[in-house]
């Protein structure tokens, strides 16, 4: 049983946003194919950022604020060249690490429910003072990934080990999902156009993701980059690295309800 509740992830956390914000129209440009236009109204409009079937992690209701991120070693005082997200098979010790950062912040974090899933321990909490507001804390399982020494905010390199078996494309999917929830990319001007499978390159798993620069004071066109967040796994030790590859990028504007290219 779980008291569930989610929300905004700051590094291994990440911030949901939502946009109260019309849709653009989406008519024919000559600048811009159909394909394109989707995609750019899709990030003005700030919904939504994710393709059908994209893997799920509802945010309760009923809450002004909801955080949930991963603890991390430095909340814990650990030397790390960099903060990474700390694993625990053992509940009781990540338990204490929960109580350790729920006693460091500002407000002490009393401890209203928890949850074990196959990922990770979840404990839920609310800050002394304000039923208003919502805290998720999580551990992951060291019997499901890994992640010491990985740097969150890096776009490549090192991104952990991955235990569960069987190793196959579910699971490096699954993964792959659920890790950008935590990354800036779960945020305003960015989506997830596409998740696949790449075969050709071993187990591997990319997001395709477009993100929106606005133009400067002055400036006519907007910028949108597209690019594959790839995530491959040794399929003998399990051992993750993430590759980002750039696809492409377009220029557009806006024109009242309307989209076009420039």
């Amino acid at each position: 049983m779980r008291l569930e509740v989610r929300g905004f992830a700051v590094l291994a956390a990440v911030v949901m946003v939502s946009s109260c914000e019309r849709p653009p129209e989406t008519e024919a440009s000559d600048a811009l194919s159909a394909g394109d236009q989707e995609i750019a109204a899709r990030l003005y409009a700030g919904t939504p950022r994710t393709p059908p079937e994209f893997s799920d992690d509802p945010v309760p209701s009923g809450f002004a604020q909801v955080t949930t991120y991963h603890v991390k070693s430095s909340q814990l005082a650990v030397p790390a060249a960099t903060p990474y997200e700390v694993c625990s098979d053992d509940w009781a010790e990540a338990f204490a690490w929960s109580e350790q950062v729920a006693l460091a912040s500002s407000r002490y974090l009393d401890l209203v429910g928890n949850e074990s899933t196959e990922r990770y321990f979840e404990f839920d909490r609310v800050p002394r003072g304000q039923p208003d507001r919502y805290v998720r804390m999580r551990v992951y399982r060291c019997s499901y990934v890994d992640r010491t020494g990985v740097d969150a905010t890096a776009a490549a390199g090192f991104a952990g080990v991955l235990n569960v078996r069987p190793l196959d494309a579910a699971t490096i999917r699954g993964l792959n999902e659920y890790l950008w929830r935590f990354t800036l990319f779960n945020n305003a001007d960015h989506a997830v156009i596409a998740s696949e499978a790449r075969p050709a390159a071993g187990l591997a798993h990319a997001l395709t993701i477009a993100s929106l620069e606005r133009a400067a004071a002055g400036a006519d066109c907007d910028r949108i980059t597209l690019h594959d967040s790839i995530l491959a796994a040794d399929s003998a030790t399990g051992e993750l690295q993430r590759t980002a590859v750039f696809v492409r990028e377009l220029r557009t504007r806006r024109e009242g309800s309307l989209v076009v290219g420039c």
